[in-house]
Formats: structure tokens, C-alpha cells, sequence
């Protein structure tokens, strides 16, 4: 049964909000506020139903054209039909509306930075054998469907022009009849391209991909069975170095980066701006140092933590070749489990925490009850954030502003920057 409905609002995960006839509420991928639709409600989803478009009645004024022909195709974005100054004044609002329910005010949160096309430099596609061909690309949306990708106005041109050749080129390697996934990351030093799957590239097989790194003049190529398996390189060709500050860090293949070079560039500024000369800084959740190396040459001193070996050893030599290993220091542990307490941060005069989407609840709580004086919290979850916001108020310390970045453009993700003061 279809319906005729308006557009009223976007909702938090960039659907169209509209009421259904019977007083509930549809949720309505790629629709635009104010647009008039007939749509077909189906499954339920939290408070409503998911509901399809039948037809365009009319559209709303924020609707345009998309920039990419698989819009609406391919899963990997929601919103490129929405005109620019809606789309970021609906991103802004993710954060204000996250922080407003946990008792913040509208007024502490700055404007967005907004998002660079071209900029994402890490992307992760899906890999299935169809016969004697290779299905790579994104998925579709809410599907297992896979959308072969010929443009993508989000990613670095240099990862989307590999892939026609990828897809050729490993299609008579690939392990028969199994399914995975392909990771491109762009670094200083070339494409590092890692696969995931969890079959056997025999001898033969393994000769075949370092002859694409050649090929295809990729830095590295790694293989690992899945994501809690360590890579294997098959071929090095060049360091797949990033640079953080003065140091360039040879990044371990499928270890966590900023989505976005620029975007990376501009969170490390609003860090930079918070910090002061002479900081002893305690970075969380630390990886290989995006922040850590950026901060030593001005601080004290840094004392990194995480629970990824691989990163902190990164993180370690890169120091070293920058000659800032007597400033920085490294604890390989695992802070949701063992959150750092007042004994362990009574010398810090700063702490910067970069936590995963769940966030840092119970460090921030033990940041919180501590004295160090300074908080800079990196998120890309609103919503963990506002929760761990309303945490440290509640002993003490009191949120200055919060800066959002679109590094996820055309999601409904987004990144922020948010700076934390204890009350004298």
C-alpha cells in the first residue's frame, strides 16, 4: 500500500522524517525536507517504519542533483542530494542536538568545518568471486548486493582509478569461493592495499600480487585472514609512511587512520590551538600518533597510550627517527578495561582522548575525578560524547566549546573537537 506523505525533517541517520496516515512515522532514504512523496512503508524501525520512494510529487527547496551517478545505488552515501548550506546546518545539529540532551546549550557549539571532496584517503570495498570474474565495490544500501564503483566524488582520485584494474587483476587470484574485503589507504609513500579474506593464496597466487604491486606501482599489498589477524606482507615496495608533525610513521597495514587527509590536518590544528607550550600531555587511545607526534616538539613531555601493539611501535620509531624519542613515551593497555586513574595523571597538565564511536565513559570518568586541569576530546559519535561530556561536568570539569568536522562527507557521521576546563 503506498501512501502520500511531506517531508517534514531529516532524522539523525539522514533519512526523511514524514508522518504516516495512522499518526506514526516513516523514516524515507534520499528524501529532502519538504518534499511531497508517494512512499511504501515497510519494515519497522525504532519509533516507525522504513518507507521507500514511489514517486517525486514535488520537491522540497533543499533538493538537488547529486554529484555521483551511483547515488542512491551504492550504500556509501545518504545525503549528496541535499543543497550544501542544509546539509551543514543539519550536521551542526547532530552535535547540538546530542549535547542538548545531556543539559548542554546550543551556544557551545562552534560552526562545522566542512568536508573536502576527494579528500577520504582510506577506503574499505567488498570483495566476491562471481564465476570467473571479481564483484568489487560498496554494498548497496541495506544490502549484500555489490555496487562495482566507476567514480566516487568522496574518495582520493588515486584509490578510485585503481579500481577497474584491481578488480581484473585479482580476479584469477582470488580464493575460490570466498567472499572479503579490500582495504586502500593512500600514504606518503604510495597506495598500501591490504586484503581480507579468510582463504589460502598459494605460492603461485603470492607471486601474482607483488607482481600488481609492481604493476600497479602500490607500495605495499598484505594479507590477513580477518580483522582480528595480524597482516602479513606480501610485498614492500616502499615504507607506506604517513607524517604526524615532524615524523614520518610507517603505518601498520589496516591500522586505524583519519578518514581524511585535510580533515586530519584540521583536527590536529584545533588540538594544536587547545594545548599550551610546555604541556605534559597525556594522549588516550594514541594509535600511531596522530596527535602525540604532532604535539611533542611543543610539549614537555607525551606519554601515549593504546591497546594496539602494532601502532604504538609506529608510533615509537617514528619518534625516534624524528628525534623526539626522549619526549614521548608509550603503554600498550587496554583503557576501557583499566581506564587510567588520579595516581597515574597527577603530573599531566593535559589530556587528549581520541576514543572509538562507543567513546571513553569510563576514563573520562576517572579523567574527570582526577586534577588534571585540561581536556581535549576528539569524537565521531555525538551521541558518546554527550554522554561522556555530562560524565566529567559532573566532577568538574566544563566544556568550553565544541568545534564539528565533516570528515564524513555526505553521512550522517561526524567528527568533533571539543575542549574540557576544571573549575578553579
Amino acid at each position: 500500500m503506498t501512501v502520500a506523505v511531506t517531508v517534514t525533517a531529516l532524522g539523525a541517520g539522514g533519512d526523511g522524517l514524514a508522518a504516516a496516515p495512522d499518526g506514526g512515522r516513516l523514516y524515507i532514504p534520499y528524501a529532502a525536507p519538504g518534499d511531497r512523496l508517494v512512499v511504501e512503508p515497510g519494515a519497522k524501525a525504532g519509533d516507525g517504519r522504513r518507507a521507500s520512494i514511489v514517486e517525486r510529487l514535488a520537491d522540497g527547496p533543499d533538493r538537488v542533483t547529486p554529484p555521483c551517478r551511483h547515488f542512491g545505488d551504492c550504500g556509501g552515501c545518504a545525503l549528496q542530494h541535499i543543497a550544501d548550506a542544509a546539509y551543514r546546518d543539519w550536521k551542526r545539529s547532530r552535535v547540538v542536538d546530542a549535547l542538548r540532551r545531556s543539559g548542554f546549550g546550543a551556544g557551545l557549539v562552534g560552526e562545522l568545518v566542512p568536508a573536502t571532496p576527494g579528500d577520504r584517503r582510506r577506503i574499505r570495498l567488498s570483495v566476491r568471486p562471481a564465476g570467473r570474474r571479481l564483484a568489487l565495490g560498496f554494498n548497496a544500501a541495506a544490502s549484500h548486493r555489490i555496487v562495482a564503483i566507476e567514480e566516487c566524488p568522496v574518495a582520493a582520485p588515486q584509490l578510485v582509478r585503481l579500481l577497474p584494474q584491481l578488480r581484473e587483476r585479482l580476479a584469477p587470484l582470488w580464493p575460490h569461493g570466498r567472499a572479503g574485503d579490500l582495504a586502500l589507504t593512500l600514504t606518503d609513500g604510495g597506495v598500501d592495499l591490504l586484503l581480507v579474506v579468510a582463504g589460502e593464496f598459494a605460492a603461485g597466487a603470492r607471486v601474482g600480487l607483488a607482481r600488481i604491486a609492481e604493476e600497479l606501482d602500490l607500495a605495499r599489498i598484505s594479507l590477513a585472514a580477518d580483522d582480528r589477524a595480524t597482516p602479513e606482507p606480501i610485498a614492500v615496495r616502499r615504507p607506506a609512511t604517513m607524517r604526524f608533525g615532524p615524523a614520518a610513521v610507517v603505518a601498520p597495514p589496516g591500522g586505524f587512520l583519519q578518514a581524511g587527509a585535510q580533515s586530519e590536518r584540521v583536527l590536529v590544528e584545533l588540538v594544536l590551538a587547545a594545548v599550551p607550550d610546555g604541556a605534559v600531555v597525556g594522549d588516550l587511545h594514541a594509535g600511531s600518533g596522530t596527535f602525540a607526534l604532532a604535539l611533542a616538539p611543543r610539549a614537555r613531555r607525551v606519554h601515549a597510550f593504546d591497546r594496539d601493539g602494532p601502532a604504538l611501535e609506529a608510533l615509537v620509531a617514528g619518534a625516534r627517527a624524528a628525534g623526539l624519542g626522549p619526549k614521548v613515551s608509550v603503554e600498550r593497555r587496554d583503557l576501557d578495561r583499566r581506564p587510567l586513574g588520579a595516581r597515574e595523571t597527577r603530573t599531566w597538565t593535559v589530556a587528549v582522548l581520541d576514543p572509538p564511536r562507543a567513546g571513553a565513559l569510563a576514563q573520562a570518568e576517572a579523567i574527570a575525578r582526577s586534577t588534571v586541569p585540561l581536556v581535549v576530546y576528539v569524537s565521531c559519535n555525538p551521541t558518546s560524547f554527550a554522554r561522556d561530556a555530562a560524565a566529567m561536568a559532573a566532577h568538574g570539569l566544563h566544556l568550553q566549546q565544541a568545534t564539528p568536522v565533516d570528515q564524513f562527507l555526505w553521512s550522517p557521521h561526524v567528527e568533533l573537537v571539543a575542549v574540557f576546563r576544571r573549575s578553579a
